[in-house]
């Protein structure tokens, strides 16, 4: 198979991809373009970067220090569905996520309840938010 006729399927295979919900996604994240500079995207967009999945919440085109993680939390929020956020399986925090209220996050050993919702990804130690958007469970 020519290399031009592999491009074609890959392309195909992201397009498909973008019709998979955030918990089938998860199971597929190779099947998500890379993170790139110089590409653009669009809100609701899903990149990889670093074995992780993020949905894209601003449009903007990559810059060389825009990529996906921590100083980047206004562009990119992590896709987590793995975890049920409850006291017994909560979300692993990683300081690029949205906080909702009633769901509980765990970050250096330490379990936290939300008081509300964030409503934007933050990326402030959860213990830096005691009081804001979390409680110590």
């Amino acid at each position: 198979m020519k290399r031009s006729e592999l491009f074609k399927i890959r392309e195909i295979i992201e397009k498909a991809s973008a019709s998979l919900e955030d918990t089938d996604a998860l199971d597929a994240v190779e099947l998500f373009p890379l993170s790139a500079v110089g590409v653009a995207y669009s809100v609701g967009e899903r990149v990889q970067y670093d074995g992780k999945l993020y949905k894209v919440i601003q449009a903007h085109t990559v810059q060389a220090d825009w990529i996906p993680g921590v100083g980047t939390e206004s562009l990119y929020a992590v896709i987590d569905e793995g975890h049920a956020g409850t006291l017994d399986d909560p979300i692993p925090y990683d300081g690029n996520m949205e906080l909702f209220e009633g769901m509980y996050y765990i970050q250096n050993g330490v379990t936290y309840r939300c008081t509300r919702n964030s409503e934007q990804p933050v990326y402030h130690a959860l213990s830096d938010l005691v009081g804001l958007y979390v409680e110590v469970a």
